[in-house]
């Protein structure tokens, strides 16, 4: 294999809420439509044959390409390590290097870019919540990019699950994973539909299966219509606590609501024997003061003493919310906490691509568009950061910018 190869585009199809086939779930590039043809066709056979020649496709793959130059673990290094987790065995990456065919072995799966929240790191392919406060946005900053044609391409997009299974059901007789985004999945009864038609075409004992959900729209007593699943992971995004997590979210559901889903859940994952319940986080700018306190608490309503289901990953972009670009303080403070849970917790798996974050160098055009960007966010949106960072005005005054 060569060294920029990932399995990704090659046993595994993902379905973009905006209602098209991607590379994989952090790509935004549109592969073509929801059809049979379109894992074949001259864009996927293109990708593959460059990753087999060691050929980085920079801008395609930008997530795990920057990631990777600043030293820190990607989806793609992940996936290289991980085959036998993911997919219960090894071999199938080698046995699956096929320029135009190969049998899919994990689906990314999403029904729409419906939400309810709209996060700050988000952006309204993912949530269309965001949409209005987007449109805004754009007519004050040219530079901000969601990679979206224009603006009349934002809408309440929905894939349309019937034709997916019509098309590709057939295909899926291999299919060992598949991990679920969104938007919010649980906004409707989407989910259970589509495992219900799903079982026609797979053995769903054999399938673990991963939902990431703000779980605002959860009924924890519906899980046990999936226990049929070999594997069920609900992974709950929540990013921070108390004040911090109002603040991120985008949403009025308030972290002590939250926090009495998860309770439920880890309940329930007691007596419903293929449950499993994480939560995560994305590290950056809002939060980087709130690390311990994200861990303690996540520790705790977890039910655990080694943090070993908590996944709190860098924030790869937009690049002006990374935690690197914090007044030097707020960072020397954070870097304290994280060596704190280092010692305490010395097998967590993301704190020390966090310390490298921490440990990175200012970037001045992204510190200014963050202060003016998250200006205007906090006008249309009626909130201010200085009441959840303090701290943040000061030492940024302290360093010389204009606030």
């Amino acid at each position: 294999m060569s060294n920029v190869y990932c399995p990704m585009p090659f046993v595994t199809l993902t379905i973009h809420p905006g209602n098209f086939i991607s590379r994989c779930m952090m790509s935004l590039d549109n592969m073509g439509p929801i059809d049979l043809n379109t894992y074949s066709n001259d864009a996927f056979q293109t990708l593959r044959a460059n990753q087999l020649a060691g050929i980085w496709d920079e801008k395609g793959c930008e997530t795990c390409f920057r990631k990777e130059q600043e030293g820190q673990q990607s989806q793609r290094t992940k996936w290289l390590e991980r085959e036998e987790k993911y997919l219960r065995e090894t071999g199938i990456y080698k046995n699956n290097q096929n320029i135009v065919r190969n049998k899919i072995h994990h689906l990314y799966m999403n029904f729409s870019n419906t939400c309810n929240f709209k996060c700050r790191m988000c952006g309204p392919h993912f949530s269309n919540s965001w949409i209005t406060d987007y449109k805004k946005l754009s007519n004050h900053f040219s530079w901000i990019n969601y990679k979206v044609a224009t603006l009349e391409d934002m809408y309440r997009k929905q894939v349309d699950v019937d034709k997916f299974l019509n098309e590709y059901g057939p295909e899926l007789a291999d299919l060992r994973q598949i991990w679920i985004t969104g938007g919010e999945p649980f906004m409707d009864d989407s989910i259970y539909k589509f495992f219900n038609e799903l079982s026609k075409y797979v053995n769903l004992n054999k399938i673990a299966v991963t939902i990431n959900t703000n779980g605002s729209k959860l009924n924890v007593e519906d899980l046990n219509k999936l226990d049929k699943l070999l594997t069920l992971h609900i992974n709950v995004s929540v990013d921070a606590t108390g004040k911090f997590y109002n603040y991120m979210r985008g949403n009025n559901f308030t972290f002590i609501e939250l926090d009495k889903i998860i309770r439920q859940l880890t309940i329930l994952s007691k007596t419903q024997q293929n449950l499993l319940v994480t939560v995560n986080g994305a590290f950056q700018i809002y939060n980087l003061t709130n690390i311990r306190e994200f861990f303690y608490w996540a520790n705790d309503v977890l039910n655990e003493t080694d943090a070993g289901h908590i996944e709190h990953r860098v924030l790869s972009g937009p690049r002006y919310l990374r935690a690197r670009n914090a007044p030097e303080a707020l960072k020397r403070e954070s870097i304290k906490q994280v060596e704190k849970l280092q010692k305490e917790f010395p097998n967590q798996f993301y704190l020390p691509d966090i310390l490298k974050e921490l440990n990175k160098e200012q970037n001045d055009v992204d510190i200014e568009r963050f202060i003016n960007w998250n200006k205007k966010l906090d006008e249309l949106r009626q909130q201010n950061i200085y009441d959840i960072l303090p701290d943040l005005h000061k030492n940024w005054q302290l360093e010389g910018y204009v606030l």
